[in-house]
C-alpha cells in the first residue's frame, strides 16, 4: 500500500480542527476500556441468574450422582459451557519461547487485539496529514495512562473487585497495556524524529517542550529496562524505586510536553496518590518477634496488631500483607546512609500463615533469599537470640503491616461449591495453602479435600506443626507431606528470587523450581514425627490428580497451588488433561512473581 501521508501546512482554523480531532480520538481510546468492563458485568449477571435458577431446583441437583447433573452436562448449554471452559483453559496456558515463559496466551490475545484497536483509532480521519498521524499516536498512548495506573492500585482497585481477583493478578494486564502504549509512544517518537530530520529542524530538540518529551521517553525506557526479569533479579529494589520515581515524574514531563494531555495525567496522579493515602491509613505498626527456624533458612515473624484488624484476617484465610521496617527498627543501618533511606520504599508481601485467636498475633514465614528485606529480618532475628546472660538485646521490634490483600478473600466456598478440592503447596507456599485447608475443614467437616505439601527439609515444617491445631494436622490422613532434601536439614542458603518477600512467601520465582524433586514422608506415630521413605522419589503428581478426578464425570473439582513455577506447570498439565475431557475445574495459582 502506498504511503499517502505528507507534510502539510495548515491554517489556524485547520490546526484547531486537528486539535479537536486529536482530543476526540484520545477520549474514544480512553472510553473504549469501558466496553470490556460492561462485558464482564453482563457475564457476571448472566452467571448469577443461571446459578439462581439452578438453586431453585433443590439440593438434589447438587449430588454428583444426580441424573440432573448428567442431563445438564449433555444438554446444549452444558456442551457450550464445556467448550468455553476448554477455551479459557487454553488461553491461560504459558507462552514458551527459547525455554522462557513470555506470559500467557490470554495476555498475548488481549494485547494484540487492544493494540490493533488503538492503531485503528490512531489512523482514522488523519487524511494525508503526517503531523496529525504523528500526534495521534502520542494522544492515544497518553489516554491509556489513567487505566495503566488504575491497574497497579493495591488498596482501591475496582478492576480487582470486578474480576474477583487480587491486585497482583490484575497487574498482569498492567504489563500488557504498558507494552501496547510503549509501542505507540515509540512510533510517536520515531515519526517526530523523522519530521525533524526531513525538515532540517533538529535544533528543535533543545526546545523545552520537545526536550520534556525526550526526557519522558528516556524515563519510560529506563522503567522498562529495570522491569526486565534479569534486572529484577539483579535488584528488585532498583526496579521498585525507578517505578515509583518515574511513575510520579513522567506525568509532569508529559504535561510540559503536551499540555492538552493534562486531564489524563492528572487522573493518573490522583489515582496514584489517593491509593497511596488509603494504604497509609490502613497501615498499622505493631510489636513483633523475629526468629530463625533452626536447621533451615526460614524466618518466622509473630506480629501483634489491633483486634479490630485481626478480625479481617480471620475472615480471609490465605490473605497476605505488605511488611515494612520503620525507622525505629532500623538500628542496623546508619540514619544518614542510603540504605536507611531506601527502606522507606520497601514494602514486601508476606502471606499470613496463621492468626492466633487468643493473642491476635499474625504469623509470617519467609525464606532468606538474599534480598534486602529478608537480610534485614535475618539481622533482627540474630539480634533477638539469647546472649550469654540469657537475655535478648532486641526481643521485640516494631514492624509496619498493611493489608490484608489477596484473591482468597473472593474465592468461592471451596468446601461447599465443589465436590473435591486439591491443595498443593511447595516450600513456604504452605503459608497460603494451610490456612485454606484449615478453613475448609472447619467450615465443612465433610468436605473431600486433599492437601499435598512439598518441603525441602524436615525442619521447614516446624512452624506449622507446633500447637494443638498443628497436632491435628499431623494426624490428618488427608494431608500428605513430601521431602525434597535432607531430613535433618542443611540450612543452606536458598537460591530463591532476590526479591525475597516481594515474590516470596505466597509463591516463588523460577529459581525455586528444584523443589519439585521430592521424597515421600510417612508418619512414625510412636515418635509423633515424620520419617523419610528409604527409596526417595518424586511425588507422582499425575497419579494424585487422576485419583481426584476418577470418582465421576459429574464431580466439580477445585485445584489450588502455591509453590515453585515448575511444580505449578506440571500440575496444570495433568489437570488440563481432564479439562480437555470436559471436566468442570476451578483453578487458582497463587504467586507474586512474574
Amino acid at each position: 500500500m502506498a504511503w499517502n501521508y505528507h507534510f502539510i501546512d495548515l491554517s489556524e482554523d485547520e490546526k484547531y480542527a486537528r486539535r479537536q480531532s486529536l482530543n476526540r480520538y484520545a477520549l474514544y481510546a480512553q472510553l473504549s476500556a469501558v466496553v470490556p468492563v460492561i462485558l464482564i458485568l453482563l457475564h457476571r449477571i448472566a452467571k448469577w441468574a443461571a446459578e439462581s435458577r439452578e438453586s431453585r431446583k433443590g439440593d438434589y441437583a447438587a449430588v454428583p450422582s444426580s441424573p440432573v447433573r448428567k442431563l445438564r452436562r449433555q444438554s446444549s448449554l452444558g456442551t457450550w459451557g464445556s467448550l468455553f471452559q476448554r477455551a479459557g483453559w487454553w488461553l491461560g496456558e504459558d507462552v514458551v519461547m527459547a525455554g522462557k515463559v513470555w506470559g500467557q496466551r490470554d495476555q498475548w490475545a488481549v494485547g494484540i487485539l487492544w493494540a490493533a484497536w488503538l492503531l485503528i483509532l490512531c489512523v482514522l480521519e488523519t487524511e494525508e496529514d503526517y503531523l496529525h498521524l504523528t500526534k495521534r499516536f502520542g494522544a492515544v498512548a497518553v489516554s491509556q495512562y489513567p487505566l495503566q495506573y488504575l491497574l497497579t492500585l493495591k488498596s482501591l482497585n475496582p478492576v480487582a473487585y470486578l474480576l474477583r481477583s487480587s491486585h497482583e493478578q490484575v497487574n498482569r494486564w498492567h504489563r500488557v497495556l504498558a507494552r501496547v502504549t510503549t509501542f505507540l509512544v515509540c512510533l510517536h517518537m520515531a515519526f517526530y524524529l523523522n519530521f525533524f530530520v526531513q525538515r532540517d529542524r533538529l535544533d528543535r530538540l533543545g526546545d523545552p517542550v520537545v526536550f520534556a518529551g525526550i526526557m519522558a521517553f528516556l524515563s519510560l525506557n529506563l522503567l522498562l529496562t529495570t522491569a526486565l526479569r534479569p534486572m529484577r533479579r539483579f535488584s528488585y529494589r532498583l526496579f521498585f524505586l525507578v517505578h515509583v520515581i518515574v511513575g510520579i515524574m513522567m506525568p509532569l514531563m508529559i504535561i510540559t510536553h503536551a499540555p492538552h494531555s493534562r486531564a489524563f495525567m492528572i487522573e493518573a496522579l490522583v489515582m496514584f496518590f489517593v491509593d497511596l493515602a488509603s494504604r497509609k491509613l490502613d497501615t498499622v505498626t505493631g510489636q513483633a518477634t523475629v526468629e530463625s527456624i533452626p536447621g533451615t533458612n526460614l524466618i518466622k515473624i509473630s506480629a501483634s496488631i489491633p483486634y479490630s484488624k485481626v478480625n479481617r484476617f480471620r475472615g480471609h484465610p490465605g490473605s497476605h500483607i505488605y511488611l515494612s521496617i520503620p525507622a525505629a527498627a532500623r538500628k542496623f543501618a546508619s540514619p544518614t546512609s542510603i540504605s536507611h533511606l531506601l527502606f522507606e520504599f520497601l514494602f514486601n508481601p508476606f502471606t499470613v500463615a496463621a492468626v492466633d485467636d487468643e493473642s491476635g498475633n499474625l504469623t509470617l514465614v519467609a525464606r532468606h533469599s538474599g534480598g534486602p528485606m529478608t537480610a534485614a529480618l535475618g539481622r533482627l532475628a540474630r539480634a533477638a537470640q539469647p546472649n550469654d546472660m540469657g537475655r535478648t538485646d532486641e526481643s521485640k521490634i516494631p514492624l509496619s503491616i498493611e493489608g490484608p490483600y489477596g484473591a482468597a478473600a473472593r474465592f468461592p466456598n471451596l468446601g461447599a461449591d465443589f465436590d473435591r478440592v486439591l491443595l498443593v503447596a511447595g516450600g513456604v507456599g504452605a503459608t497460603f495453602i494451610i490456612p485454606l485447608y484449615r478453613s475448609i475443614v472447619s467450615e465443612n467437616p465433610g468436605a473431600r479435600v486433599e492437601m499435598v505439601w512439598a518441603i525441602r527439609e524436615a525442619g521447614e515444617a516446624t512452624w506449622a506443626v507446633t500447637g494443638k491445631e498443628a497436632q491435628a494436622l499431623l494426624k490428618d490422613d488427608h494431608v500428605h507431606l513430601f521431602l525434597t532434601g535432607h531430613v535433618a536439614g542443611s540450612g543452606s542458603p536458598s537460591t530463591g528470587h532476590p526479591a525475597d518477600g516481594v515474590l516470596g512467601v505466597g509463591g516463588t520465582g523460577d529459581s525455586s523450581e528444584g523443589e519439585v524433586e521430592l521424597a515421600a514422608m510417612y508418619r512414625d506415630r510412636r515418635a509423633n514425627r515424620y520419617t523419610s521413605q528409604h527409596n526417595r522419589k518424586r511425588p507422582d503428581l499425575k497419579k494424585i490428580v487422576d485419583d481426584i478426578f476418577k470418582h465421576g464425570l459429574e464431580e466439580r473439582v477445585a485445584v489450588v497451588v502455591c509453590g515453585p513455577n515448575e511444580m505449578a506447570r506440571e500440575l496444570r498439565e495433568h489437570v488440563g488433561f481432564w479439562v480437555r475431557k470436559g471436566r468442570p475445574v476451578w483453578w487458582h495459582k497463587e504467586g507474586f512473581g512474574f
